[in-house]
């Protein structure tokens, strides 16, 4: 375990209740919540400091599984590029928003960083663009060749859900229409200052990917989850092991990472998800699914999967992870979670082994040494 996470969990404790709980004077909050980080940074083993992450929004606020699945999916991406007859502009980093945080918890994002004022960097990749030109995790995007971003403050204000999400979509669209032209001039807040840097992309498969909340489970003993750390909305809410596409943007479930075994299948899902998008398959509603049920045109349903399915697989290969796991994911996964609506408006266990072993032996015809 890490030796700097608890004291971390701490932090954010202490600072929350300083924050929603009469301290007394300002002042005195002041002080308190500068004395904090430091009294648990003193309580950290010896040589846990060394160890580290360079910044403290690393520390405390940036998800692991965040990274994980932003890693797979920008190395789908790339390898992907001669399958996208439509390359988008991929930088490398993935971003959080104001509104997507619990309205309990945007005050301290303010404060700690900045996001009332932009969009801020989740993750930034290795190797990647954003890498190359300096951005880290905790900054905060202010400009993009000289055009102000929206800020995060305007779209938390919205009341409706589905408007602000659909302006977090044009904030993150802006930026990409821009690097589509070149290398943009980016301005970003970080401690306080403004930097400016120039940022580029590299070609690739659309990758925009989120990972949506689902409900923490109950802990063995039978009490309730913990609710006092940090967490974004929700996108999908309820407890689905599922992946889909809406809004033009993946959207993969914590349930159903927690179901995967390994980056392999993890890599299946998204690149399936991924073939969608490249496809351009309209997303599949809950009125599209009832029609499905009762047969009505559930063969065109069954034919945007099965393409999905075959798409997915060569961008697994490109990427060069193991296309082999495959059939054993869809086993497991329809073992577990097989009902008789999914097999109205997905193909059945028997034809994705079909396709999987159709697209394997083409691939390791076209190259044998895979």
């Amino acid at each position: 375990m890490c030796a700097a996470c608890a004291p971390a969990r701490d932090a954010d404790k202490l600072l929350r209740r300083l924050d929603f709980a009469p301290y007394g004077s300002a002042v005195t909050r002041l002080l308190l919540r500068s004395c904090i980080p430091l009294l648990l940074f003193a309580a950290l083993p010896a040589g846990a400091a060394g160890n580290a992450p360079s910044s403290p929004f690393a520390a405390s606020t940036l998800r692991t599984e965040d990274a994980r699945v932003a890693a797979v999916a920008y190395r789908l991406a790339l390898a992907g590029e001669t399958l996208c007859p439509e390359p988008s502009p991929l930088t490398g980093m993935l971003f959080h928003h104001l509104a997507e945080y619990l309205p309990a918890d945007r005050l301290l994002m303010i404060e700690r960083y900045g996001l009332d004022r932009g969009p801020g960097v989740l993750t930034v990749l290795a190797g990647s663009p954003a890498e190359q030109a300096g951005l880290v995790a905790g900054d905060v995007l202010l400009k993009v060749n000289g055009r102000p971003l929206p800020t995060g403050a305007s779209i938390a204000a919205d009341p409706e859900r589905k408007s602000w999400r659909r302006r977090i979509e044009a904030t993150e669209a802006q930026l990409e229409a821009e690097l589509r032209k070149g290398a943009a001039d980016i301005v970003a807040l970080r401690e306080g200052r403004e930097l400016r840097l120039t940022l580029g992309s590299r070609p690739g498969c659309p990758a925009r990917v989120r990972l949506a909340r689902s409900p923490l489970p109950q802990a063995k003993d039978g009490s309730a989850p913990p609710t006092d750390r940090l967490e974004r909305l929700r996108l999908a809410r309820d407890k689905d092991v599922n992946a889909f596409v809406t809004d033009g943007r993946v959207t993969i479930t914590t349930a159903m990472l927690d179901f995967i075994e390994n980056d392999d299948e993890l890599a299946l899902i998204l690149a399936h998800e991924m073939g969608h998008l490249i496809l351009k398959h309209p997303p599949m509603h809950e009125g599209d699914k009832l029609l499905a049920s009762i047969g009505i045109r559930s063969g065109t349903f069954w034919k945007r999967e099965e393409a999905a399915d075959r798409l997915g697989i060569r961008l697994l290969a490109a990427a060069g992870y193991d296309v082999e796991a495959v059939i054993p994911f869809w086993r497991r996964f329809l073992r577990a979670y097989d009902t008789p609506q999914i097999f109205r408006y997905h193909p059945s266990l028997g034809a994705r082994e079909r396709i999987a072993r159709e697209e394997i032996q083409a691939i390791r015809a076209a190259r044998p040494s895979l």
